[in-house]
Parts: C-alpha cells; structure tokens; sequence
C-alpha cells in the first residue's frame, strides 16, 4: 500500500512540498479551505514534481505513481486519515498553525508525524494544540522545498526523541538532508546565517559602498559558490593550510575582528530599507518577470543539486 502524507496549505511553500512528495511516489492529500488555491496548488506540484524528473532528480515511475495518487481535499478529516505525515503549510500566524495542528491531532492516525513549516514560530507554542504534543516538531524547508535540499529539524518542549528519530528518517527518504536543531530556536539555524548575512548586505547599499547588484554579484561570484560546497568552518579550516582553523585564527583573527568591529549591530530594519532595496532591485531585474526569476533560479538551483549529487 502507497504511503500517504498530508500537506495542510495551498501556498507556495505547500505546493512544492506536494510536488516532492508526489515525486517520491508518496499518496499526498493537499488540503486547503480555498478551492482556488487548492486547484493552483496541484497544477503546481505537479510541474514541480515533472521538473525534477526532467532534470533526473526523480525517477519518471515512481513520480507518475505519486501523481496519481495526489488529491486536492477540502474536507480535513479526507485529508489526514490514514497518513503517516502532516506537512502544515499555512500562513504564519500562530493561532491559524495550532488549529490545523488541533484538527490533524485529532483527525490523523494516532502514530502520524505533525511537522510545520514555519520559518518563525515556536513549535513549543504550536504544539500546544495537540493532545498528543510529543508527536509534533519543526520541519522548517528551505525554499523551494521540492529543490533544496536542506530541511531543519526542532523538537519542541514536550517532543519525544522517537519523533526526532522518526523525522530524521522520514525526510532522508523522500531525499532530503535534514539537519537537526537542538531546540526551539528561533529562526533555526540557516535563517539565522542569512538574517546576519543580509543585514550587512542591506547595510553595504545604504551607506552607499555598494549597489544592490554589485552586493549579490559579491555573493554569488564569491562566497556563494564556496558555500555550496562547503560550510563556513571547513572552509576556514582549509584557509589556514596545514595549520588548520587555529592556523587561520593565529594570523586572520585581527583582520576579521576589525570588520566584525565595523558590522551593522542595528536590530529593526532602518525606515529607508525598503526604498534603497527597491530601486537597486528593479535595476538589478532589468525588465525580467517574476516567472522569468524563478525559472532561472530553479535552472540553476537544480544544476547545482545535480553535481552536488556526483
């Protein structure tokens, strides 16, 4: 018998996790209370799910199978029976997160994984909802999830080490590369890095050293590339030759103290962020739609799971 997972949210995040699932020949049940987003949200898996086989990501049967099997469900009780998983989806707002998580804990299969995708709330406070809150935990994706790899996993207060265990090895087989947060951390772990990263890009185009292309460009030609390789650390680690990581710190820690000297520290968004952004970004697209970004960054985000993969 095919195995079924839920996905709770017709979103851009939801349909691409259908669309992996699918993929991966699982039975998926997108649910949602909006018809219309229910129908975008299929059609949407479904071009995820032939985009992967197309760029030999998925293999063409097992996606068909899973395709096949995928239903749009406005009923919740048709959504979550029988599954062994429900991916929440929906819009992060917190009391909207627990009652999809009251409605699966009481609707799916007393031994079912409910995970949410929340980028920003605490799965401790989520969890709340559920009678039976040790099955619960944070799956937060990177997107688009049906692509990157990478899948955060926290445990929430009252999250049982089984659970972890259980999602650890369910996302392993649907192909991703989870990583596991030792707690309810906000922002997990990649978001913090980026929330860093992006204040002193944000920072670079305001005091005017750079614009906002020639701070992408900055990432993308240099560190970006690196960094899809290998991490910060190892990468350090090699920076310093033979000597390793202390090699590295015993001759760069001062150069490297004295930009962390001079980072932005500010902790809300300065009034004219949005102004400086948006001007260098309509620059930076030159015309290009939205569609036309997210087929390039798709194109290439695939090229690169390719040869990470040999």
């Amino acid at each position: 018998m095919t195995e079924a997972v839920a996905v709770a949210g017709a979103g851009l995040t939801g349909a691409s996790w259908a669309g992996l699932f699918a993929a991966q020949g699982l039975a998926v049940r997108l649910y949602d209370i909006r018809p219309a987003a229910l129908d975008s949200a299929a059609a949407q898996a479904s071009m995820a799910a032939r985009f992967l086989v197309d760029h030999g990501l998925a293999d063409a049967a097992t996606a068909q199978r899973g395709l096949a099997a995928l239903t749009a469900e406005l009923d919740p009780a048709a959504a979550f029976d029988g599954v062994t998983l429900v991916q929440e989806c929906v819009v992060e707002d917190l009391e909207t997160k627990r009652a999809v998580f009251a409605a699966a804990d009481s609707l799916a299969p007393a031994d079912a994984l409910l995970a949410t995708s929340s980028s920003g709330l605490s799965i401790t406070a989520i969890q709340k909802a559920a009678r039976v809150p040790q099955r619960c935990l944070a799956a937060h994706p990177y997107n688009p999830p049906h692509l990157v790899p990478l899948v955060e996993l926290a445990p929430g207060e009252q999250t049982s080490a089984e659970t972890m265990a259980r999602g650890l090895d369910f996302y392993r087989r649907v192909g991703r590369r989870p990583v596991l947060v030792r707690g309810d951390l906000p922002g997990y772990i990649a978001n913090r890095l980026s929330a860093a990263l992006w204040r002193e890009a944000v920072e670079l185009v305001r005091s005017g050293a750079a614009s906002v292309a020639e701070v992408d460009q900055a990432v993308c030609d240099g560190p970006g590339l690196r960094w899809a390789v290998m991490g910060p650390h190892l990468l350090y680690h090699l920076g310093g030759g033979a000597g390793g990581i202390r090699g590295h710190l015993r001759h760069l820690a001062g150069a490297k103290e004295g930009m962390l000297r001079d980072l932005a520290t500010w902790t809300e968004f300065p009034p004219d962020t949005a102004d400086a952004l948006a001007a260098g970004l309509a620059e930076e697209v030159a015309g290009r739609s939205l569609e036309q970004l997210v087929a390039e960054r798709d194109e290439a985000l695939a090229a690169i799971v390719q040869v990470r993969r040999r």
